[in-house]
């Protein structure tokens, strides 16, 4: 009907704001659902192409005996199998010394599993049987190019290698040593891949033997999975890794998963804002239109008009909001793909736009819309004609508050503060939209901002708690006690200690788990344990707290650890486990690991442990002292093949933060402009529902710095009963969310400042006066002759 549409006209451009507060939440929630899951899908199609053509490992075998190969290629659906060796030695290129990773290749061809992908260059010739192809994160990291000579450390001294090409791997996509060292400090670890004649080098309690497979298109990879893992065992293996647990891939889902995450938590917390102020904001205007709606149906026009009228009011609401969130967020979805892959050099970037998404989204908000006008609506349809037109006199009559009953002393409060009181319970519904709004508004805001506050204590209890040594000295010779003792002897040195980093894989009924176990002296000063005591224990492991998932490990449980360079294995109890934020790492005090190995069978000297590349030397600084001077002392001596320094791999994790803080920062820039949105949104409205009740009061005689005070004290009354709460929701809802990213490899339970909950309560209470600031202006405004008029009408 035209004047029905020539009403809706002038009831959007009338509260064009409400409406336009309405019309930004849902845009911003539809435009965070279809960023965040278009970026999350073209990501996972980015890796997904790399590793299909790259011929990614679809499980990975450390050790077993010489009939694995054949073992494994005759279970069904396993496609390819593929031997190789590896090794982690010392490096030196120009200048820097690092402790890098070699890994064999076949000279004359790419392999069958594990390709890489050489983008300068050639791939490694039989001719040249000193030629590397150097992986290009160590390329980019030590300005290395096509030409260059790396020196490699070897059993009987350094080795030239002459680099031949820059490659991309699968593997290192994400450049991490090991699941236990996902950020290696920087200049400290490179990959090159290297010919197997070259490899030879390599001492054999440093090289590890490993059998790649490469499953069929298709096949329920559980199952396969299962069946590899069991030959593999079987066969006397010391770990089996499948895709999913790779070190680098397992990184990088760990990071893409959380945009999956984020894709539906944060849109959906958005479009029940957006609701619940389409809801308030309607079921006002139905309310405050009671008499034209009696004129209509009395004039003949039918309700399902009239509720077809209002519901529309939603659906162009929602439609609106969703065609503008749907394309911002697909552009931004496309930027967010670009720049990650571009961050992370991942060599294959798919941006493509996947129809499901603006679907959903377009369907997010239109669901949204329309649920919201539902109520109002109907209200419509149940009203009389006569009814309708007696407009909005009460038919009730006044009565205390639930507080005066409750508290009785209150009744003896100023009239004024009892006029706020009450009004706040004569309206339940008006009373009960503000505090959900700042319910939902608090959710938000503390979820983002409890990832900031968690992410900060988390790296602070890592680095000033847990690995508190200043650096880690790696030696090129075997590591001795008079090694130890020069390094504490330097000035400015507190303390030096032994440290042996071995990997291993933990077993028991529930499972395997491959991780590292480092030995520390029973009262080490260079390394903190999250116990009660603080020590290690004189006997058994202590354990990172995911190992009782992992394989079902409790406290005084048995577990046998397999060590692949020892090539031997001991059983050991679990003396307790520590929650650390980064790994699930093994310690034993390392007098017990020596007497455990010496003990084992085969048996393993105490000698064997004392290689650079399983012995360190770590050590703390006096306080005040001169960490540029020392450091670049200990890289002066000959004897030191690599120094890391602590201090820059905690600016290296917290640069890697920067995008979680510009991303989480975002959110919480768009969670609080979503909560001024739905608290000026209802506040504006319970201000204009009442503005015929505040201009009788006008009319009485009531001063409108008396009439601002009681809008004001009415609101933040109920601004900060909706503040408790939400405090309390929130806090709730980002503990559940946090949890949901803690894994094997990161431990992210909720930390959240008390300043966080203050400053949160205080915005809240902040954006509340604010949002008064129109409807007490629209008060002032207010024709108080033609409002009497239409009340006595």
């Amino acid at each position: 009907m035209k004047y029905l549409r020539l009403k809706r006209r002038r009831d959007f451009r009338r509260q064009r704001w409400q409406f336009l507060a309405v019309l930004v939440t849902i845009a911003l929630g539809v435009m965070l659902y279809a960023a965040s899951y278009d970026a999350f899908l073209n990501l996972e199609s980015s890796y997904n192409n790399t590793y299909q053509r790259l011929a990614f490992a679809d499980i990975a075998v450390t050790g077993g005996d010489s009939t694995l190969p054949a073992t494994l290629a005759g279970i069904d659906g396993v496609t390819t199998v593929s031997e190789r060796r590896q090794a982690d030695i010392p490096m030196r290129t120009g200048t820097d010394t690092l402790l890098g990773r070699v890994v064999g290749m076949p000279p004359d061809r790419q392999p069958d599993v594990n390709k890489i992908d050489i983008i300068a260059g050639t791939y490694l010739d039989p001719s040249q049987p000193n030629g590397v192809v150097v992986e290009t994160h160590m390329a980019t990291e030590f300005d290395i190019a096509v030409g260059d000579t790396v020196k490699v450390l070897g059993g009987a001294g350094w080795v030239d290698a002459n680099v031949v090409g820059i490659g991309v791997s699968p593997e290192y996509i994400w450049p991490a040593r090991s699941k236990q060292e996902l950020f290696p400090a920087p200049g400290t670890f490179g990959v090159m891949f290297v010919s197997q004649d070259l490899l030879k080098i390599a001492p054999n309690n440093v090289a590890v033997d490993q059998t790649l497979v490469l499953y069929d298109a298709g096949v329920d990879r559980t199952t396969v999975d299962a069946a590899v893992q069991k030959a593999a065992l079987a066969a006397g293996a010391s770990d089996v890794a499948t895709r999913l647990e790779q070190p680098s891939n397992a990184a990088l889902q760990e990071d893409v998963g959380s945009f999956g995450e984020l894709s539906i938590m944060f849109p959906v917390l958005f479009l029940l804002a957006a609701g619940m102020a389409t809801f308030t904001l309607l079921t006002r205007l139905v309310f405050s239109q009671r008499t034209q709606i009696g004129t209509f149906l009395a004039n003949g026009v039918s309700s399902k008009a009239l509720t077809r009228h209002y519901r529309s009011y939603g659906v162009i609401l929602g439609i609106a909001g969703s065609v503008i969130g749907v394309g911002v967020g697909a552009i931004l979805g496309w930027v967010i793909t670009g720049a990650y892959t571009d961050a992370l050099g991942i060599p294959d970037t798919v941006r493509t736009l996947h129809p499901a998404t603006p679907i959903v989204g377009l369907g997010f908000g239109l669901v949204a819309g329309i649920l919201a006008s539902v109520a109002p609506a109907r209200a419509v349809a149940r009203m009389s004609p006569a009814e309708a037109m007696r407009g909005d006199i009460p038919a009730g009559r006044g009565q205390r508050s639930f507080l005066e009953r409750v508290v009785p002393p209150v009744r003896r409060l100023p009239v004024r503060w009892l006029m706020v009181i009450r009004g706040v319970g004569r309206n339940k519904r008006r009373s009960l939209s503000t505090v959900i709004g700042v319910v939902l508004a608090l959710v938000l805001i503390l979820t983002s901002w409890g990832m900031i506050d968690t992410v900060q204590v988390l790296l602070d209890r890592q680095f000033n708690d847990v690995a508190i040594e200043d650096v880690t000295v790696v030696f090129q010779d075997p590591v001795t006690a008079d090694v130890v003792s020069q390094v504490a002897s330097r000035s400015g040195v507190a303390v030096a200690e032994p440290v042996v980093t071995l990997s291993v894989s933990a077993a028991r009924a529930g499972g395997t788990y491959a991780t590292e176990l480092r030995g520390y002296e029973s009262n080490s000063q260079v390394h903190g344990f999250l116990t009660d005591s603080g020590l290690l224990p004189p006997s058994g492991i202590l354990a990172g707290s995911a190992l009782v998932d992992q394989i079902g490990a409790r406290v005084g449980d048995v577990v046998t650890l397999t060590f692949p360079q020892l090539s031997t294995s001991i059983d050991t109890t679990i003396a307790g486990f520590v929650t650390e934020p980064v790994g699930t790492v093994l310690y034993m005090d390392v007098n017990t690991l020596r007497a455990s190995l010496a003990a084992a069978s085969p048996s393993v000297p105490a000698s064997a442990l004392t290689p650079p590349s399983i012995t360190s030397v770590a050590a703390v600084f006096d306080a005040g002292a001169d960490r540029a001077s020392i450091i670049a002392g200990l890289k002066t001596d000959p004897s030191v093949a690599v120094v890391v320094d602590n201090q820059a791999f905690y600016d290296l994790v917290a640069g890697f933060m920067g995008f979680f803080y510009m991303f989480v920062g975002v959110m919480l820039a768009f969670g609080a402009a979503m909560a001024f949105s739905l608290i000026f949104n209802t506040i504006s409205v319970n201000v204009a529902e009442r503005s015929g009740e505040y201009a009788s009061m006008r009319a009485n005689g009531l001063s409108l710095h008396r009439i601002g005070a009681l809008i004001v004290g009415e609101n933040l009354f109920l601004t900060i009963l909706g503040i408790i709460p939400g405090l309390v929701v929130g806090y709730f809802f980002a503990f559940a969310y946090m949890g949901s990213f803690s894994s094997d490899l990161f431990s992210f339970n909720l930390e959240m400042r008390g300043s966080t909950l203050v400053l949160s309560a205080l915005a809240m209470v902040a954006v509340a006066a604010l949002s008064l600031v129109p409807g007490i202006r629209s008060v002032r405004n207010l024709d108080v002759a033609a409002v009497v008029r239409e009340r006595s009408l």
